[in-house]
C-alpha cells in the first residue's frame, strides 16, 4: 500500500481520534439552564467538536423541517366513497 492510499485509508480513525481527545478535554459548566463546555487544557482545540455539534444540530433541523412536511397530508382530508 503506498503512502497516500494508507493515509487516505487511516484518515477517519485519526480524525476519530482527535475529535475523542477534544471532547475529554471538555469540562462541563452549568450556568442556569445554560450549559458551557470549558476546555481543561488550552493546548488542544475544540474546533472539530464544535463542528461535530453543529452539524448535528444542522441534521435534527432538516430532520425536525422533513417530519414537518411529511405530517400535513392533504389526501385525509378528502372523503372516497366506494
Amino acid at each position: 500500500m503506498t503512502v497516500d492510499k494508507r493515509n487516505d485509508y487511516l484518515k477517519p480513525f485519526v480524525l476519530t481520534t482527535i475529535l475523542r481527545e477534544q471532547m475529554l478535554n471538555l469540562v462541563e459548566d452549568n450556568e442556569g439552564v445554560n450549559i458551557i463546555l470549558k476546555q481543561e487544557n488550552r493546548g488542544i482545540k475544540k474546533d472539530k467538536f464544535s463542528s461535530f455539534v453543529y452539524g448535528l444540530y444542522y441534521i435534527k433541523k432538516e430532520e425536525d423541517r422533513k417530519k414537518k412536511r411529511r405530517g400535513r397530508d392533504v389526501s385525509k382530508l378528502f372523503l372516497f366513497s366506494s
